[in-house]
C-alpha cells in the first residue's frame, strides 16, 4: 500500500518536473526557433525591397527608348509622301512628356566631343547616316538665360515691320527670312492663330510669325527669355514639360521652327545626349498641335546626302526626315537655304 501512495506522488512530482521543463525549456527554443524565422522572413523581403524591377531600366536613355515606343523604332516603313516617305506611329503623350529624362542638362563644363560607342547605332540609324565632325563649345545655355534674355516690344514691333517690307535679316539673311515668309503664306491657321515657336535666339521668327497675322507666339527656347511685347510670351523646355502635364498648355493652331530641331539631343546647347532628341521634340509639337493645325520647318536639308554632323547638327534627307515628321501630312516645299516644308495634323 505504501508502495502504491508512493507511487503516485512520485507520478505526480514527474508531471510537474515534464510540465515545468516543457514551460522553461522547450517553449524557449520554440519561441527561438520562431524568431529565427522571423528575422529570416524580414531579412528576405527587406532585401526583396531593394532588388531593381528588370522591367524598369535605370539607365535614362533606355527609360526614354521604352516610353518613346514605336516613335523610335527608326527602322518603321512608311508609304509615298508628296516629298519623301510618310511614316506613322502611335504615340504616347503622357509618357514622352512624363519623363523628365528627356530633359534633362548633360551636365558637363563642355559639350561632348564625341558619340558613345553604346550610342552610335541608334544616333547613326543603323549605320545608315554618315558622321562629321564639327564641334561647339560656346552655347550652354539650357537651365540658364538665352544669348538675348531680354525682348523688347520696340524690337519686335522694328522686325515686324521690316520683315513687311522684305528686309529682315534676321539670323540668316534676308533670303532665309523671306523664305520663311513665303511658308508661313503656305501654312494653315497661322493668320488669327495660338503658334508656337520652337527654338530662337532672336525674335525674328516671332516677327515673321506675327506679320502674318498670328494673335499669340510662344516660344520654346532652351534659355529663359523676359519678352515685353504683349503678343510673344517664352517657356523654358521644364515649364513645357509641367505645363502640359497640369493641363495648362493648351494647344496651338500651328507650330514653327527654323534652324533649330537638327541640334536638339547633340549636346551643344547643354542637353544630354539623345539619339531621338528631335523627333521627340517634333512628336511632343504633335501633341499639342490641334486637328487640321500646321507644323512649318526650316532645317538643313539634302535629300540624297544627309549627314550628322556632331555635334553642331543634323542634315536632313530621304532617311531621316519621314521620322521627324511622323504622322505630320506633307503640304508645301518653300525655297531658301534651310528648305522650308509644311505639314499638317489629320485625325
Amino acid at each position: 500500500m505504501d508502495n502504491v501512495k508512493h507511487r503516485k506522488r512520485f507520478g505526480v512530482v514527474l508531471f510537474v518536473i515534464v510540465i515545468l521543463c516543457t514551460e522553461y525549456f522547450v517553449q524557449p527554443i520554440v519561441n527561438s526557433k520562431t524568431c529565427l524565422i522571423n528575422m529570416y522572413n524580414n531579412k528576405r523581403n527587406t532585401s526583396i525591397r531593394y532588388i531593381p524591377d528588370p522591367r524598369k531600366p535605370s539607365d535614362p536613355l533606355d527609360t526614354i527608348r521604352l516610353d518613346c515606343g514605336q516613335l523610335c523604332n527608326t527602322t518603321r516603313k512608311g508609304s509615298p509622301g508628296l516629298f519623301f516617305d510618310h511614316i506613322t506611329s502611335s504615340i504616347n503623350c503622357g509618357k514622352i512628356f512624363r519623363n523628365k529624362n528627356i530633359d534633362r542638362a548633360h551636365g558637363l563644363l563642355h559639350a561632348p566631343k564625341t558619340i558613345p560607342k553604346n550610342m552610335m547605332i541608334e544616333f547613326t540609324m543603323n549605320n545608315r547616316i554618315p558622321v562629321s565632325k564639327w564641334y561647339w563649345d560656346t552655347e550652354l545655355y539650357l537651365g540658364k538665360k538665352a544669348k538675348k534674355p531680354v525682348w523688347s516690344e520696340q524690337l519686335i514691333e522694328d522686325w515686324i515691320n521690316m520683315a513687311k517690307q522684305g528686309n529682315l535679316s534676321g539670323t540668316y539673311g534676308t533670303a532665309d527670312t523671306n523664305g520663311l515668309r513665303d511658308g508661313l503664306k503656305h501654312a494653315p491657321h497661322i493668320k488669327n492663330g495660338r503658334v508656337m515657336v520652337i527654338g530662337s535666339e532672336i525674335p525674328w521668327v516671332e516677327a515673321c510669325v506675327l506679320e502674318a497675322g498670328a494673335r499669340e507666339v510662344v516660344t520654346l527656347e532652351y534659355g529663359s527669355i523676359i519678352s515685353q511685347h504683349p503678343k510673344v510670351k517664352t517657356i523654358v523646355p521644364f515649364d513645357f514639360r509641367m505645363r502640359y502635364l497640369n493641363n495648362t498648355m493648351g494647344t496651338f493652331d500651328a507650330i514653327v521652327t527654323y534652324s533649330s530641331i537638327e541640334h536638339s539631343g547633340l549636346g551643344r546647347y547643354g542637353d544630354a545626349l539623345n539619339p531621338w532628341g528631335d523627333i521627340i521634340a517634333i512628336a511632343r509639337a504633335w501633341c499639342v498641335t490641334k486637328i487640321g493645325g500646321s507644323l512649318t520647318i526650316g532645317i538643313p536639308y539634302n535629300h540624297d546626302h544627309e549627314e550628322l554632323v556632331f555635334n553642331a547638327h543634323r542634315v536632313y534627307g530621304k532617311i531621316r526626315y519621314p521620322y521627324l515628321t511622323t504622322n505630320w501630312k506633307q503640304l508645301y516645299r518653300g525655297k531658301c537655304g534651310q528648305q522650308i516644308h509644311i505639314f499638317t495634323k489629320s485625325k
